[in-house]
């Protein structure tokens, strides 16, 4: 896939590529991002910098697009692999530093039964 985009024959061709993707303008004098921006005196689109006042006339009406999926596609904060990860240590306590183990059993934590799953927790 190249980095420039193809040029295009037709007009209606050109419209339509205009709403499937927006690129990013930069200033040709600064290398500063590009505005979209209105040119009042004559009610047109212009894309302009906000350094040192440049503007292009746009080459595209699209200056926004929202897409919607119905699929996430990242999942992040899923850590399903934890328990086979060996920078994650035993759970200690911030105060004195000594493992963290259950009032009720005297177990320590949870961290021992997912870190240890051929171990069966006794009752």
């Amino acid at each position: 896939m190249s980095a420039s985009p193809a040029p295009q024959n037709g007009s209606g061709q050109q419209q339509q590529q205009g709403t499937d993707q927006i690129h990013f303008k930069f200033c040709r004098e600064c290398s500063n991002l590009l505005y979209p921006k209105e040119d009042r005196a004559t009610n047109s689109l212009v894309f302009a910098c906000r350094t040192c006042h440049v503007a292009e006339p746009a080459t595209s009406y699209c200056v926004f697009q929202n897409k919607l999926h119905s699929q996430v596609g990242d999942t992040a904060g899923v850590t399903q692999d934890i328990g086979n990860d060996p920078t994650v240590g035993l759970p200690l306590c911030l105060l004195c530093g000594e493992l963290i183990s259950c009032d009720s059993c005297g177990d320590f934590a949870e961290y021992m039964a997912w870190n240890r799953p051929s171990q069966q927790k006794q009752s």
